[in-house]
């Protein structure tokens, strides 16, 4: 029998009924639809390029129930995936990168380009990195040495980087790293990574200066306005 292929311009018409919201900014002849479990994630650095990019998309998004149906639709069994006219793309670095271009949140410098796609990589390996456990009192423990540990070597690389910036963002621009560094620290701050202190990021001066000016971005806050 021939090898497996998967079909990318081909996903399961009968999935479970999930959520879908088209944004309201201008239409394109390329169709976009995005799809991702119902929270930020991974995906929501990509949400606000396509918004800012004024790309209309549909925001389609699912459980955690029906994940086991939705996984094997997907290029690598992974999501966000991001189907353009109808051919589904994955990994969520490639795909805020290609909504970043689109929507003004990645630099045209090559070297900010490269300081860009090195910060966000490492943020998602970060974020990768994080220890679990279905024991509460080992995942404390476990948390708290990767805390003391990579989360320290990590955010001092971040902090060294925006420094080199001039104290605030990745580049010269708000960039997709920005994005994803604001993202990250704010689900930390209101307490969604158990173990970790809620007040770690405080002690750094450029990441708290990062993230504060991607709070108050226009374009961050035209999209959640666009979600009232």
């Amino acid at each position: 029998q021939p090898p497996f292929r998967f079909n990318r311009s081909a996903i399961n018409h009968s999935l479970p009924q999930t959520k879908q919201a088209k944004t309201k900014n201008m239409s394109s002849s390329t169709k976009h639809e995005l799809l991702y479990f119902d929270g930020a994630g991974r995906a929501e650095t990509i949400r606000i390029a396509l918004h800012a990019g004024g790309v209309d998309f549909t925001d389609t998004r699912f459980s955690g129930k029906d994940w086991p149906t939705i996984k094997p639709t997907t290029p690598l069994g992974s999501v966000p995936v991001l189907k353009v006219d109808g051919v589904s793309h994955c990994q969520s670095v490639s795909l805020a990168r290609y909504a970043g271009k689109l929507g003004g949140f990645y630099p045209e410098s090559p070297v900010q380009a490269l300081i860009v796609d090195e910060a966000i990589e490492s943020l998602n390996e970060l974020m990768a990195l994080a220890p679990k456990s279905p024991d509460a009192d080992e995942l404390l423990k476990l948390r708290k040495e990767f805390q003391a540990g990579a989360m320290t070597k990590f955010s001092d690389f971040f902090e060294g980087l925006i420094q080199q910036n001039g104290g605030v963002g990745f580049a010269s621009t708000p960039s997709i790293a920005d994005l994803t560094l604001w993202g990250t620290v704010k689900s930390i701050r209101t307490g969604d990574w158990t173990g970790i202190d809620a007040t770690f990021f405080d002690s750094y001066e450029g990441i708290t200066a990062t993230v504060d000016s991607i709070a108050k971005n226009e374009k961050v806050l035209a999209y959640y306005a666009s979600k009232e």
